[in-house]
Parts: C-alpha cells; sequence; structure tokens
C-alpha cells in the first residue's frame, strides 16, 4: 500500500510488474480494486500497472471542494512524476476515461495511448433519457421482477445521480449483473464493500460536488480531433453510452473501435479475460492488424470481426475503423452504465 502526499488530499496508489508504463483509472463510485483480480493481473506480466483510488474514492482523501476534471487530471500528472514516468498508456473505465482523454488533450508528448472504456462524453453525445435507451425496458423488467415498485421514469436522464437511486433499490443489477438462470459475479465483489457505496453516496449527494464531477468544459470535439495518440474505444453491446464511441471512432484518426457482445457498461470488470485480450492486443500491435482486414478470427482475441449486429444501433461492418466486434463464450451481463 502506497501513498502521495498532494496538498488537499493523500492519494492511494499501487505498483506493480515491469515494463512500459500502463495507468488503469476506474470510474465514479468504484476504486482500483475495479481492476482486480482480472485486467491488472493480466497486464503486469508485460507492463509496469499503476492503479490508484480517485479523490473521494477508495482509500485516497475526500477533500470538500476539488472534483473538477481538472483537479483529477492534475492528481494524475502528479502521480506519474512522483513515480518518474515520463510517458504511459492510459486505459480508464467511464468518467476514469474521461480522466485519460483530458490527460491525452493537455500532454499528448506524455501519453503512448490512450484506451477509452464504456466513457460518455458531453461533446460528443447529448444526454440520454431511460426511453431513448434500447435496454432500458429489459432492465425494468429485471429491476420489476426483484420487487421494486418505485422506478424511475422513463423520462429521466441517465447520469449517476439516477444510477445512485437505482444502486439503492437493486445493487446486483446496477452493478452490470443479469438475474436469471446464469449468475455472474456482482461487481460488488471488487469494491471496498459498505465504505466504498458511503463515500459514493457522500459524493453523489452533495451538490456542489456534483456540479464539480459533472463540468467537462475543456473536452470538445476540435481537441479531440487533434490527438494523434493510438487510441482503443471498447464498449459494451448494452452500452447506453455507445453514441460517443462511434463519434470517438469517426473523429480520432488512430481509433479502433471494439464492440464487446452481451456486455453492458462494466464489462472491464465482469469480462475481465475478454478485456484483457483486447487490450493485450492493442498494446502490443496486433490489434492495428486486425483492423487491416475485412473479416478475421483471431484466437487471441477470441474470435474479432469486422462485422456484426448491434442491437439498436444497426449493423457495424467495413474495414476499421468502422468497427471491429469482440467475441466471448460466457454471456449474459447486465444493461448497467455509470
Amino acid at each position: 500500500m502506497a501513498f502521495l502526499d498532494l496538498p488537499q488530499l493523500r492519494l492511494h496508489y499501487q505498483s506493480s510488474g515491469r515494463g512500459e508504463a500502463v495507468v488503469l483509472i476506474h470510474g465514479l463510485g468504484a476504486n482500483l480494486a475495479f481492476w482486480y483480480l482480472g485486467v491488472a493481473r493480466a497486464l503486469s506480466r508485460n507492463y509496469q500497472v499503476i492503479t490508484y483510488d480517485l479523490r473521494g474514492h477508495g482509500r485516497s482523501g475526500a477533500p470538500r471542494s476539488g472534483y473538477t476534471l481538472e483537479h483529477m487530471t492534475n492528481d494524475l500528472d502528479a502521480l506519474l512524476t512522483h513515480l518518474g514516468i515520463e510517458r504511459a498508456h492510459l486505459v480508464g473505465h467511464s468518467f476514469g476515461a474521461r480522466i485519460a482523454l483530458s490527460a491525452t488533450i493537455r500532454q499528448p508528448e506524455r501519453i503512448a495511448s490512450l484506451t477509452v472504456a464504456d466513457s460518455q462524453l458531453r461533446a460528443l453525445q447529448p444526454p440520454m433519457r431511460l426511453r431513448e435507451w434500447p435496454y432500458w425496458q429489459t432492465w425494468k423488467r429485471q429491476l420489476q421482477a426483484q420487487g421494486n415498485k418505485s422506478l424511475p421514469s422513463d423520462e429521466k436522464v441517465i447520469d449517476f445521480h439516477l444510477l445512485s437511486y437505482v444502486s439503492q433499490l437493486a445493487p446486483a443489477a446496477s452493478s452490470g449483473e443479469m438475474t436469471g438462470p446464469h449468475y455472474r459475479p456482482s461487481l460488488r465483489k471488487r469494491d471496498m464493500g459498505q465504505r466504498g457505496r458511503s463515500r459514493w453516496m457522500e459524493l453523489t449527494t452533495n451538490p456542489a460536488r456534483c456540479d464539480e464531477l459533472e463540468a467537462e468544459q475543456h473536452i470538445t470535439v476540435q481537441q479531440i480531433e487533434r490527438l494523434a495518440a493510438p487510441t482503443l474505444a471498447v464498449y459494451g453491446e448494452y452500452s447506453h453510452c455507445l453514441g460517443s464511441c462511434y463519434k470517438l471512432t469517426k473523429l480520432m484518426p488512430n481509433c479502433r473501435m471494439v464492440i464487446v457482445p452481451k456486455a453492458g457498461h462494466f464489462h472491464p470488470a465482469t469480462k475481465p479475460r475478454m478485456f484483457s485480450r483486447v487490450l493485450l492486443g492493442f498494446l502490443s500491435g496486433r490489434l492495428a492488424e486486425v483492423g487491416r482486414r475485412r473479416q478475421v478470427n483471431l484466437s487471441a482475441f477470441s474470435g474479432v470481426t469486422l462485422e456484426g449486429e448491434v442491437p439498436g444501433h444497426g449493423t457495424i461492418r467495413g474495414e476499421a475503423p468502422e468497427g471491429v466486434r469482440a467475441g466471448e463464450r460466457s454471456l449474459e451481463e447486465a444493461v448497467g452504465g455509470s
């Protein structure tokens, strides 16, 4: 267990493995355990893997203010400087991907590559209401089957306020676990239990902190278009964030897109082997070779093709970066998001 003392807080981080540096950045309501025991362990065989708790999360400090994307990016920059890392691969999930993108915009020369895992970016995708999300009715039926009567209106905008409320109704559903005959490990096993949930509630019930967390002004379409770093956009088929994925792929010249079928927003934690295989392929350059071929079936990616139907979003086909679809035999992941 290691800490970096910053002016406002102590930042908790872990580092393992040797090689090029890969920084894994979790999303809101999670902590560095999001990446264990799957992704971080797999990467550490070939890379130096750095994970850390965002401010207000996990074992990191929770100042009364200072939760803007700029503050979060400053924390990442300070951590890299502290560890003597001049250049790193950044991998972010959800809000963590916004931090990674912000850092790439700020210091592109310091970023070896960027991986955006299921993040909704306001510059690319307007807020979505529940009725506009193709899988809301499926999730709604599951919540009702669990005995929940007071469900949000179909007109509610999907944001972390809504997800915080739903997590109180059915933690298993909001964590990314499909109910039914085939259960998958709950994402809750990868957080810090009651302490983690308490911190999440503390963040999302504080209006000032919520305003800071929602600020995303300095990520613009023009800035994204200028980014030349090799980029991987990997999203779950059931995600409400797919609009951002498609726009990223169109705007960024060096972006590859992977759609994980029958997977929700939390696929890096609930399908860690698939995510690790795709990420390792991207970091090693093998995914770039996939993108040059019309259709492939590489065992390293457990069946990656350049063509596939994404329910609710039409068919993806053609050469990358128009779309890469990744398949895996383990199915039945829920339709959550944050």
